[in-house]
């Protein structure tokens, strides 16, 4: 083949020959003379150095090869198999796809993978628009197929009559700039060939009627065996990392578990998006995976200063592109959406924006800017490399203002949710705190940062909110900050200070007795208030019960009684039977037998207030400390049991996570969670005292010389969460061991 450029009109007649068309068909199929068709024969053959027809239709075949080619990446491929399948389904069923995402995110290598797959099938012609004008879309197309653009030519019907003659894959990539263009040279072209099919790429779908959308996510960042870490792996191979650690990836080496697991960290904090997993790894050429890990952690600038291939320099390039095409409303709507703390619905959105806020969403969402956050009402979100870029096109102003509106919406949704946690122990109201919690933890952050009354209001009811539905270690935090927080503390009833101590029981002790503290003052300042009596009372037992100190709990526990019965309130009676239960266990079997019979009382009487999950609460204690002294181990077996189907039918995991530890405590033959799973969960709930009941248990199986490096790190938590009796029980066996 000479390589010359073809006419429209010429590439029009050689795919009618090598569709074995006579000249009398082609001259009637093209609309011209027979003697026009001799005369663009004679030249085809002149251009392409053939001599017969049976020579122009092997050239024809020849250039159809040439113009399928996709050029791709040298680099691994990796997480787009079910996309990969389902585009094959959309092909057969739509003749208009658009692959879209946010920038980055990997459309356009999806598309030159997809269309390198179909050879065989539909021959791929590949036209790149990023650049393009709207008058640009049709002469690039005649281009990738070999077509003059001559004057007087309907370039456009020429293209239709190319494509007609073989079953095509036209890939249109990056059509942002240039949508309305394409839908109108797609609508001339099918009009010819209906059989052809088209796929683009863009941030934006095109709009036209018989377009169908593809989605593409980031890659799944969901742990060590998510596809973006191994994208990620492939990468630090590809750039040779200088060798802290293994050399990872599938080019012949190893990952250690470390660098594997600072890679889930970076994919986790990335969003798992392509181009930010690629600029990491160029990044990384030149930081540990540990460095680049905490910088990250602090912002995404580290990634800017790398420069790897591709078309996106960095992520500021990426994503302005798509800034660019936004309204002035727009932009502002996006900003305010990217000062939220988490997710956010349709509603949240219009509080923290204007009125009728659902319509800049859905625009947004079709641009790529925001990404679906699953859940029911359906939720949003940025991609956290797109927040940062946000971020810092905003007035900071407005980054208070939406805080502050954020604080202020849920403040409501929260009280009247509170309100009724103690009697709903549905599976409903459990789902409705999972998305609940954070919400009222990034208010707390808020609100303390910044001084604001609310404060105090989110710290309890985050606190009623973990210890009726589970707590996490973020939240356990945020709890901790408001009750060393002397403007909280100066604002907060007794009531607020024991529904804080409560929660924070689980996480730190020190904590609690310095509540109690407080409690007990507010109490001296208002003797005549008696349900200030009863909250203080009842604080300072359970701290002083939590502490080992037995006798000063069991003074303060009678008295909240006595307080509790006059009165009648019965879920604070039951809840005083449950800490006093919690305080007379000992060593002995008759200690426990004390404490089962209390937990036993408070169990009856949560269970006549209504509240089942704290009822399945006294049972757990019960369970927990019949295992702890042999007492009746078939007995707490069937209590333990009891709590995980309930636990398990409301989907509560903190409560779960209790019951499977007395079975692991008991042996129960498959238990249904390993130690080691366990002291997981109970590091991510922020519950030290299991966490170090956990590490005891792995040390008393453990051998020898494992034993002391167990209790160590045991007695690290039991400092941490300030559990005096286990740290002086763990100090015990150390010291035996000397």
């Amino acid at each position: 083949m000479t390589g010359q450029s073809l006419t429209p009109r010429e590439s029009a007649v050689l795919a009618a020959i090598e569709r074995r068309l006579n000249n009398p068909e082609i001259a009637a199929e093209l609309f011209i003379s027979v003697r026009t068709v001799e005369s663009h024969i004679a030249s085809l053959k002149r251009k392409l150095g053939a001599e017969n027809r049976a020579q122009l239709m092997a050239s024809a075949e020849d250039r159809r090869g040439h113009a399928a080619s996709v050029r791709l990446p040298r680099n691994a491929f990796v997480g787009r198999d079910d996309d990969l399948a389902t585009l094959a389904e959309q092909v057969d069923r739509h003749r208009l796809i658009t692959v879209v995402g946010p920038g980055g995110v990997g459309k356009t290598r999806l598309a030159l993978e997809f269309a390198s797959h179909v050879h065989g099938e539909r021959l791929p012609v590949i036209v790149e628009l990023e650049h393009a004008e709207p008058g640009d879309v049709v002469a690039r197309i005649a281009k990738a197929l070999g077509l003059e653009a001559a004057s007087g030519i309907d370039v456009a019907a020429c293209i239709a009559v190319a494509l007609a003659t073989h079953s095509y894959l036209l890939v249109l990539d990056n059509i942002d700039r240039v949508g309305p263009a394409v839908a109108w040279a797609v609508g001339r072209i099918h009009a010819t060939a209906p059989d052809l099919r088209v796929l683009t790429t863009s941030r934006t779908p095109i709009g036209d009627d018989a377009e169908h959308v593809h989605p593409l996510a980031p890659l799944a960042a969901d742990g060590a065996g998510a596809a973006s870490v191994a994208m990620f792996l492939d990468r630090l191979g590809a750039h040779g990392r200088h060798g802290d650690l293994a050399s990872p990836g599938p080019r012949g080496h190893l990952a250690s578990r470390a660098e594997i697991d600072l890679a889930a960290e970076i994919c986790a904090r990335l969003d798992g998006l392509p181009l930010a997993i690629e600029l990491a790894a160029a990044c990384a050429r030149h930081l540990s995976l540990a460095e680049l890990a905490s910088r990250l952690e602090r912002d995404f600038a580290t990634l800017d200063r790398a420069v790897p291939l591709g078309r996106h320099r960095t992520l500021e390039t990426a994503f302005e592109w798509t800034w660019d095409l936004l309204t002035d409303e727009e932009r502002d709507v996006l900003c305010r959406l990217a000062a939220l703390p988490r997710t956010f619905d349709v509603d949240l959105a219009a509080a923290v924006t204007h009125p009728g806020a659902e319509g800049d969403v859905l625009r947004l969402l079709d641009h790529s800017m925001l990404v679906p956050a699953g859940g029911y009402p359906r939720r949003f979100r940025l991609l956290a490399v797109m927040r940062e870029f946000v971020h810092a096109r905003t007035d900071p102003a407005i980054v208070r203002e939406v805080l502050e509106r954020h604080a202020e919406y849920h403040v409501e949704i929260v009280e009247d949710f509170v309100s009724r946690a103690r009697v709903d122990n549905s599976p409903e109201a459990q789902n409705r705190s999972v998305g609940l919690c954070p919400e009222t933890n990034a208010a707390l952050r808020w609100t303390l940062a910044a001084g604001h009354p609310l404060a105090l209001t989110f710290a309890a009811d985050l606190s009623i909110g973990i210890e009726q539905y589970g707590s996490d270690v973020d939240s356990l935090g945020s709890i901790a900050m408001a009750a060393r927080d002397e403007r909280v503390l100066a604002e907060a009833s007794a009531g607020q200070l024991l529904v804080m101590g409560t929660a924070l029981a689980y996480y730190d002790l020190q904590i609690v007795d310095e509540l109690a503290g407080r409690a007990l003052e507010v109490a001296r300042a208002h003797p005549d208030d008696a349900r200030t009596r009863l909250a203080a009372e009842h604080l300072a037992g359970l701290a002083d019960g939590y502490s080992g100190r037995q006798e000063s709990a069991l003074l303060h526990l009678d008295e909240a009684e006595r307080i509790a019965a006059e009165l009648d309130e019965s879920w604070e009676l039951a809840a005083v039977h449950h800490t006093r239960g919690l305080a007379l266990r000992g060593a002995s079997r008759e200690d426990a037998a004390r404490a089962i019979a209390e937990l036993e009382q408070a169990m009856r009487g949560y269970a006549l207030a209504g509240d089942m999950l704290h009822a399945s609460s006294a049972r757990f204690n019960m369970a927990l400390i019949s295992a702890e002294a042999g007492l009746e181990p078939e007995q707490a077996a069937r209590w333990a049991a009891e709590c995980a189907d309930y636990a398990a039918s409301i989907g509560n995991e903190h409560e779960l996570a209790h019951a499977h530890l007395v079975q692991q405590m008991l042996q129960v033959p498959d238990a249904a969670e390993s130690l080691d799973e366990l002291l997981e969960a109970f590091r991510r709930l922020g519950d030290l005292r299991c966490v170090t009941r956990c590490m005891l248990l792995q040390a008393d199986r453990a051998e020898p010389r494992g034993r002391r490096l167990l209790l160590e790190r045991a007695l690290e938590f039991a400092d941490a969460g300030g559990d005096r009796a286990n740290q002086t029980a763990i100090r015990e066996r150390l010291t035996a061991m000397v």
